[in-house]
């Protein structure tokens, strides 16, 4: 579904480059579930946001499904993005003047989809998270782990074929965390491919892999032969 190859992001200024990734070359396969880990700073939000085609100022290659994303025009980025990927910010990135069942219609209008329908995954999605109570309250009226839940269900209503989660249980309790992992790999078991950012080993534990970042550079798996550090790489994982 995804390679990557010596993709970079740097910020300038004047003269001076400031790297947040450094020649990153992987791929994910449809049906993974990929949990990216790495100490903060180490550039694992950034290569979410490229993942995620919301950031453009990156340098490399970028196939997504055979469609070489480093080539397209922002509209068709943003096009592409809308129709197969889904994402759980870290920050909830909610609508604070939209309700909750408003903010979980908002994917399903680039889709094209009858009003019937679209009250049906509405409502599916309320149940599933246990928040149909809640459904004519703001933002701004929610805990911050019901503003996660809002966020998780508004990034899964539409059944994205990639889903894209930057530390998805950040702000939950942990009974809530555990159910929001149950549902990922429920999610990933039905064919969903799934990447998530994560300090927690036991989230990353639920993933088919673990690809570990550091100072913006993708870390070896193992120690080589003799025992040595592992060293920076450009790996194809």
């Amino acid at each position: 579904m995804i390679t990557l190859h010596n993709v970079e992001r740097f910020y300038q200024t004047g003269s001076v480059k400031s790297y947040v990734l450094r020649r990153i070359s992987m791929s994910v396969a449809r049906g993974e579930f990929l949990s990216v880990m790495g100490p903060s700073g180490a550039g694992k939000s950034t290569l979410l946001g490229i993942l995620g085609m919301l950031d453009a100022g990156w340098n490399g290659e970028y196939f997504f499904n055979d469609v070489a994303v480093h080539a397209l025009k922002a509209r068709d980025r943003i096009a592409l993005n809308k129709r197969h990927i889904g994402f759980v910010f870290q920050q909830y990135h909610l609508l604070d003047n939209l309700t909750v069942r408003e903010n979980l219609e908002v994917p399903l209008a680039y889709r094209d989809l009858k009003r019937s329908e679209r009250e049906a995954l509405v409502a599916d999605a309320l149940d599933r998270f246990n928040i149909v109570g809640k459904k004519d309250l703001f933002p701004g009226q929610l805990s911050g782990g019901q503003q996660q839940l809002v966020g998780i269900a508004r990034a899964l209503i539409a059944g994205p074929q990639l889903l894209l989660a930057d530390e998805p249980t950040g702000n939950l309790h942990t009974s809530q965390g555990n159910m929001v992992m149950e549902l990922f790999k429920e999610l990933n078991r039905a064919g969903t491919t799934i990447i998530q950012v994560t300090h927690s080993e036991l989230n990353a534990s639920h993933g088919d892999r673990v690809v570990n970042l550091l100072d913006g550079w993708i870390e070896h798996p193992h120690l080589p032969e003799g025992g040595a550090a592992p060293a920076r790489a450009a790996a194809m994982w």
